[in-house]
């Protein structure tokens, strides 16, 4: 059985605590000072233990997995408090923070050297998420594969021989959902504007974007081809195609991803220059 010690439980955190407590394979103690109360009170009935500071943690040194799921800003506060932890050299760190590379975390916890950094999605709240994952040379094959394991209980797992496409990810499949919720919540407003009631307009625009996912999946056809074939010639789905490439609908999403992979970089940049 695999010890897990998870710091920082919000959204992302708790969805993957979620996943790994419906496992036998998995005893997790859990870090979070803030939400300390709440959590116990939450998850009595579940074989999880909670506490507010490393401290309160007597078997540190059985730890195979330390994960780390706080907010980007809390992380230095973190590594202050984990300074004197008794961490064994065979633990292996695992960071889901975005933009925080692994050399930062082999800086700070200096008797650890098998790193990982982990680009989950917020379908991981359903065990429907893809998580793009990078470990540093140190991680050998059998903890690969044990690594796999883990995230697998929560999704997909993507796994990049170089850590930049982390990175990339964060744009792509990380925010990815918002911009899909964006698209969703304009194409219901449209809908409304056409005449549709609130709870036609969601179904009907939920359905459409369900059934068609569940067609591209179900087929070994591209997207791209897909549009060909429902965009007939002449017809009303091909002037919608058009008219989306007069607004450049292609380029706007290229500068969003780019954009977002950019401020990633920066955000990095300025955080190690700290």
């Amino acid at each position: 059985m695999k010890n897990i010690l998870l710091i920082g439980c919000g959204h992302m955190g708790g969805s993957l605590m979620s996943g790994w407590s419906n496992s036998m394979k998995y005893t997790i103690s859990v870090i979070d000072k803030k939400k300390y109360a709440i959590l116990k009170k939450r998850n009595k009935n579940k074989k999880i233990k909670f506490f507010k500071s490393i401290d309160d943690i007597n078997n540190q040194n059985n730890l195979d997995y330390i994960i780390f799921a706080t907010r980007p800003l809390e992380l230095t506060n973190v590594f202050k408090e984990l300074k004197n932890a008794n961490f064994n050299k065979k633990s292996i760190a695992i960071s889901v923070i975005a933009g925080k590379k692994t050399e930062i975390f082999k800086k700070n916890l200096l008797n650890i050297s098998k790193i990982v950094r982990v680009m989950p999605n917020m379908p991981a709240l359903i065990g429907e998420g893809v998580h793009c994952i990078y470990t540093n040379k140190s991680i050998n094959k059998k903890e690969i594969k044990e690594i796999d394991k883990l995230f697998s209980l929560s999704g997909k797992t993507l796994f990049f021989n170089s850590e930049t496409y982390i990175d990339k990810a964060t744009a792509v499949s990380g925010s990815g959902p918002g911009f899909i919720f964006k698209l969703i919540d304009i194409m219901e407003k449209s809908a409304i504007n056409l005449g549709f009631s609130k709870n036609t307009a969601k179904t009907l625009i939920n359905e459409t974007f369900r059934g068609s996912l569940n067609l591209l999946n179900s087929n070994n056809i591209s997207a791209e081809k897909l549009v060909e074939k429902v965009a007939t010639r002449g017809g009303t789905t091909e002037a919608g195609i058009k008219k989306m490439k007069i607004n450049k609908v292609d380029n706007i999403f290229n500068q969003v991803l780019r954009q977002h992979t950019q401020e990633q970089n920066n955000k990095v940049q300025v955080s190690e220059s700290k």
